[in-house]
């Protein structure tokens, strides 16, 4: 249990002992809350393992989230149960003070990295940088749910995984982010048995189920980006333009499929301009009007939106309909 009690040592160990030796890190992250999207971290459990997945080191690393705990971590109710009290983990550092050694665990020597559904983890850790204004750890870990979900083409927990692979989890508590971190390691080891490959040849093989930082970064400013944009277009539902530019579509009431409404970019335009044209988009239109499809429906959805009173157009013809001089 080198990272509490002897930080210095941790970094001696690290530093000297896997330097020019393959190792293999598996880690998990528990958080006391997920509000707005961003992850507080409140433990980070790791296990260091050899080449054959013999562990050689593992720790739970305890902190200080400075934050409130979501109330149903402690109500009993539900499945997730924080490993510890809300007064133990308020005694312990923050995660700025973990910060050094973590970017070592992550980044030191011939390392490969690994989770279960680890880009939420890696989120987390790149959560907690921004929190604390420091530098992003530059990492990229294998995710062995990605992998396990395509290969036997079925989702399932972690725990399920374990009792398939024979996995004994009863000396192992769930949530205790050390125990599924060596929970995650045996459950590989087990699967690395079962097809006669080696761990490594199994994440060589697979580079598509690795999740860097960098990814995480993008998807997390693709999800922004995507909000920021839906609440725009849903702030024009409803409006009606007092001094339409135009009015080819004076009075007209639209609402749109799903799917256009998924490509918010070219949705807000087309709302823009309907609305400048002296239309109305609605979120569902009662009586008549016009729904505005991405691609033709099938069958079922015309007859459906025919028997509301509906027409149909295509957001290209739509787009024609406006420029037309």
């Amino acid at each position: 249990m080198i990272f509490f009690g002897a930080i210095d040592n941790f970094s001696f160990f690290i530093e000297n002992e896997f330097m020019n030796h393959k190792t293999f890190v598996f880690f998990d992250c528990e958080c006391a809350n997920t509000f707005e999207g961003i992850g507080k971290i409140c433990s980070l459990g790791y296990v260091i393992a050899d080449d054959e997945l013999n562990i050689l080191e593992s720790e739970d690393v305890v902190m200080n989230p400075e934050c409130d705990f979501d109330w149903y971590l402690f109500s009993g109710k539900g499945e997730c149960q924080l490993a510890y009290s809300k007064d133990y983990f308020r005694i312990k550092p923050n995660f700025e003070a973990f910060y050094k050694d973590i970017k070592k665990l992550f980044t030191t020597g011939n390392r490969f990295i690994g989770g279960f559904a680890v880009g939420n983890d890696v989120g987390f850790v790149n959560n907690a940088c921004e929190r604390y204004n420091l530098p992003y750890i530059q990492f990229r870990a294998f995710d062995l749910e990605r992998y396990l979900e395509r290969k036997y083409d079925k989702k399932q927990k972690l725990v399920q995984w374990a009792g398939e692979f024979g996995v004994n989890v009863a000396k192992y508590q769930s949530h205790k982010s050390v125990d599924d971190a060596i929970i995650t390691m045996l459950c590989l080891k087990a699967e690395a048995a079962k097809c006669g490959k080696t761990v490594e040849e199994i994440m060589t093989e697979h580079k598509d189920c690795f999740v860097s930082n960098e990814q995480i970064l993008e998807q997390a400013a693709e999800r922004a980006y995507r909000k920021e944009m839906t609440e725009k277009i849903k702030r024009l539902f409803n409006k009606k333009n007092p001094k339409p530019k135009f009015k080819k579509l004076l009075g007209e009431r639209f609402e749109f499929d799903g799917k256009l409404m998924r490509e918010v970019d070219l949705a807000f335009e087309l709302i823009k301009q309907i609305y400048e044209n002296g239309g109305i988009v609605n979120e569902h239109v009662m009586g008549h009007g016009t729904a505005v499809f991405l691609e033709t429906p099938n069958e079922h959805v015309v007859e459906k939106l025919k028997k509301r009173g509906l027409k149909i157009i295509l957001a290209e013809e739509l787009f024609s309909q406006m420029n037309q001089k």
